[in-house]
């Protein structure tokens, strides 16, 4: 690791004939537009605007978020597989309404991203592998997808289809799009028809908001331009300036203060309109209420410092007030909702006391929440709020009702279908999902749980996603994945020099035994890669083509501008040739109907793909329709956003936002749970006295499989931190930058110690998914039986010091990120 990045002095300047792509971020779901410029190695561009491809003056010194200021990490040099070299540069595109020119540090650096021979992503998987001779070793497609192939059907037909499982992304951006999903869908849901699936960051294949599905309200029901016109903003469980920073910082933070008014009035007239406020409910003091609060002054942020897991009573007591104040919305509830009284009788059956003792708000607190969310502004019309959660609230105790709760607060106000209101998720990767229906039932099967037991699933396929850490009580399944895959190993090594039919024979022992044989598909050789018997190398972002929707629903095109490292493929390609061999086997046998499962693979384009994808969205969210690559090529990184209405003269037309209608509503009651039983059994332990809550940070993003890639991220976040209170820093004996271990029942990780105030005493954050600490060795292995979502917010464990680490702390910042 080198603790001080060095990065170069300058950077080339694009020449007026650069080629021009139009791409979005690959990162989180705000989706901001970019502009990609590629022109041969040895070219540059003059500093006239007549003489660059941006037609800017660079004799004068360009703002930092203009979109016409180049740094290095925006710039890389590139070798197509025809052996020529290429400039390229990635530059947030000024003229997205999305981004305006402005960037997050994580879609700033996209050129350190791209695959480089001399550059830190030379670890790029270029070539299949397959584990032979006690390793895993370069191959060619052919014989990596016929052994695949035989193993899959040997087990599809003596134990079927159950015993294939998946895990695999099932979002836009740099990962999936709908291309590659709608591929991967096809193959394990038409083609083997399991039920053994499971989704890239969850154990189970479900949707994180049923609660929100079976209300009626999709996922994403709102624009940004909401955010602007909302008179009071509610963030639950989310950190959005460091983990949605462009939609923050561009249309959250605007509204603050109340620069929007004038654009209020205008977009909304016959109202009167003050300051935005913005309410956050969260454990910790994040960085988004430091930074709303110096920009807009804390009379106009409200930060609910709330006890880990207790969403739902906070929730119902904020509806029981706004009720018992007549702030309810009854004409809303009356003519566009169902089964309010069943709600009523939840929040009143909740005591107010009840819910301050639990949550640790103030009546003062709950009831300034209140008028902010629903008393009446000063004409009498309704105030609008927009209701926006995200993984702390999704990923809380019990995720069924912790969403369900969210969702009758805002059906209680009258808060959707109309500008500044809404209530969905913020997200967090992009949005590309298009598949066949899933085969299961709801709740969901717990793959990760069968895989650590054994003998149910004897084939797992991995992809985009890095489980052996990402994934709830994951020592454990660390521990059964590396004893099932050994007992494969040992198998293949038993056959060495043997042919095919040998091997798969030895396979096929090994997994009547409870062995499992595991396939990686990734771009990168992961920590879950290190026990396949197959990796897979997959084209990423820049690649191929690929589209997606990013928080507001806006559909782009993602352009390929380079070609994948090696003889990587992407990820539909690599379905389609897997299905293609399962087809070839079963039909050389007769049975046609098996055959005919895998058939319907024969895609040249992605584009191709993007079209039959379009039957796996119909009357979704992500409608699309008929809408085709060169439209949305023309319509740039704007794009538009879905559901698409009609083409009108070769235009799509879109929808700014959804239930503008009279579109009918259901409340879900959603009763405080308690605790289950494995957290309860935590919490009477005295030797696990603290919370442990999780999150991201704003230089790093999921499992930092681009970051570590990025010297000046790893020189930031060497390690995983853990904030520590200093009163209980102070009774450990801990300092700055010390190495301290955390520890349950269920397994121990280390970090390294940042002392601030920023979380209660008694309660730590942890970053999320490092792969130097996987915080989710402490996760304990509940999920909710409603929604087989896991409790990945709240553990308790013991802390222990380890002691310091020489060399290090030095080059590191210990700034409290809660202050601005």
């Amino acid at each position: 690791m080198s603790a001080i990045y060095h990065g170069d002095d300058r950077v080339p300047i694009p020449p007026s004939d650069a080629q021009q792509f139009s791409t979005v971020c690959s990162y989180c779901i705000v989706g901001c537009g970019y502009k990609v410029y590629k022109w041969p190695l040895g070219k540059e561009g003059g500093a006239l605007p007549h003489q660059n491809a941006l037609q800017v003056d660079y004799t004068k010194q360009q703002p930092e978020q203009s979109g016409t200021w180049i740094s290095p990490a925006m710039h890389n040099v590139i070798t197509e597989r025809n052996g020529r070299r290429f400039n390229v540069v990635v530059l947030p595109d000024k003229d997205c309404i999305v981004n305006k020119g402005n960037h997050s540090v994580r879609g700033g650096t996209h050129g350190d991203v791209l695959y480089a021979s001399d550059r830190p992503t030379a670890d790029r998987l270029t070539h299949p592998q397959l584990y032979r001779g006690g390793g895993q070793f370069p191959t060619t497609w052919d014989e990596a997808i016929e052994l695949g192939a035989r193993v899959i059907k040997a087990s599809l037909d003596k134990w079927g289809p159950d015993t294939i499982a998946m895990k695999f992304f099932d979002h836009g951006g740099g990962g999936g799009g709908f291309e590659n999903n709608w591929a991967v869908g096809k193959f394990f849901f038409t083609g083997i028809g399991t039920k053994m699936a499971s989704i890239h960051n969850r154990p189970a294949y479900n949707s994180e908001v049923f609660a929100s599905g079976d209300a009626g309200i999709a996922p994403l029901p709102s624009a940004y331009l909401d955010a602007e016109l909302a008179d009071t903003i509610m963030l639950i469980g989310a950190n959005s300036y460091e983990t949605q920073s462009i939609y923050f910082l561009e249309h959250i933070l605007p509204n603050l203060g109340g620069a929007t008014i004038d654009q209020k009035q205008r977009l909304i007239p016959g109202e009167t309109h003050a300051s935005g406020k913005l309410i956050v409910v969260d454990p910790r003091r994040t960085a988004t209420v430091a930074v709303a609060e110096a920009h807009a002054g804390k009379e106009n942020v409200l930060h609910l410092q709330i006890n880990n897991g207790t969403d739902i009573a906070l929730l119902n007591a904020l509806s029981r007030l706004i009720y018992e104040q007549r702030w309810a919305d009854q004409n809303f509830i009356t003519q566009r909702t169902n089964n309010f009284p069943a709600f009523q009788q939840v929040f009143q059956s909740q005591s107010l006391d009840e819910a301050i003792r639990l949550t640790g708000i103030s009546k003062a607190q709950m009831m300034t929440a209140a008028e902010w969310i629903a008393k009446p502004k000063a004409d009498t019309a309704r105030r609008r709020t927009l209701f926006l959660y995200e993984k702390g609230l999704i990923w809380g105790l019990k995720n069924y009702e912790n969403v369900a709760s969210a969702v009758d607060l805002a059906l209680l106000t009258g808060n959707l279908g109309k500008p500044g209101t809404g209530c969905g998720r913020l997200g967090g990767h992009q949005e590309g999902y298009s598949r066949p229906a899933y085969p299961g039932q709801r709740p969901p099967v717990n793959v990760d749980e069968v895989a650590i037991k054994g003998g149910a699933s004897k084939v797992f396929w991995v992809a985009g996603c890095n489980p052996v850490g990402g994934t709830l009580n994951a020592q454990s399944f660390r521990v059964a994945l590396a004893q099932r895959t050994a007992l494969v190993n040992q198998a293949l090594g038993s056959t060495n020099g043997g042919s095919l039919d040998e091997k798969v024979s030895a396979i096929m022992n090994a997994l009547d035994k409870g062995g499992l044989f595991l396939i990686v598909q990734d771009i990168y050789p992961i920590e879950t890669a290190q026990y396949a018997h197959l990796v897979l190398p997959a084209a990423q972002w820049g690649e191929m083509n690929l589209t997606s929707i990013n928080g507001e629903r806006r559909l782009r095109l993602y352009q390929k501008f380079m070609d994948a490292p090696g003889i990587a493929e992407p990820d539909w390609k690599i379905m389609a040739r897997m299905a293609h061999r399962l087809e070839s086997a079963y039909r050389a046998e007769g049975k046609t109907e098996m055959a005919a499962r895998f058939a319907g693979f024969a895609w040249n384009t992605d584009e191709e793909v993007f079209r039959a994808a379009s039957a796996g969205v119909k009357g979704a969210q992500e409608d699309y329709g008929e809408t085709t690559y060169a439209m949305l090529q023309a319509l740039g990184t704007n794009g538009v956003q879905t559901p698409v209405q009609e083409i009108r003269n070769g235009v799509p037309m879109g929808t700014t936002r959804l239930y503008t209608d009279d579109k009918m509503f259901t409340f879900i009651p959603a009763p405080w749970p308690g605790f289950p039983r494995q957290i309860q059994t935590l919490i009477d332990d005295a030797r696990y006295p603290f919370w442990v809550n999780n999150g991201r940070a704003n230089h790093g993003w999921q499992t930092l499989y681009d970051d570590l890639r990025k010297p000046y991220v790893m020189g930031r976040e060497p390690l995983p931190h853990v904030e520590i209170h200093p009163q209980d820093a102070g009774q450990l004996g801990i300092t700055n930058g010390e190495l301290v271990e955390l520890f349950n029942p269920y397994g121990s990780v280390t970090a390294m110690a940042v002392i601030v105030d920023a979380n209660a005493p008694g309660h730590v954050f942890m970053l999320f998914e490092h792969p130097k600490g996987w915080l989710n060795n402490l996760t304990t292995d509940y999920v909710d039986p409603a929604t087989t979502i896991p409790y990945y917010k709240g553990t308790k464990a013991g802390i222990r010091r380890i002691g310091g680490l020489p060399g290090m702390n030095e080059c590191l910042s210990f700034v409290p990120t809660n202050r601005a």
